[in-house]
């Protein structure tokens, strides 16, 4: 799997925003990138498998 880093934008607004900023309050990350990377993190591990659910997936892709 490729380790190559991209650039993502995103626009959220009212309530997803919201969120995202009550989360920097907590602690979860110290700005919106860093608190939008761990959603994305948490939601691999819970719903992909993990890093082994998200190496099957690319090898599928692959082929």
């Amino acid at each position: 799997m490729s380790q190559k880093k991209g650039e993502v934008r995103v626009f959220v607004d009212g309530l997803y925003l919201r969120v995202i900023d009550d989360l920097i309050g907590t602690g979860y990350g110290g700005n919106r990138s860093e608190v939008v990377r761990k959603m994305i993190h948490d939601w691999v591990m819970a719903n992909i498998g993990g890093f082994q659910g998200l190496k099957k997936y690319a090898k599928k892709k692959s082929r």
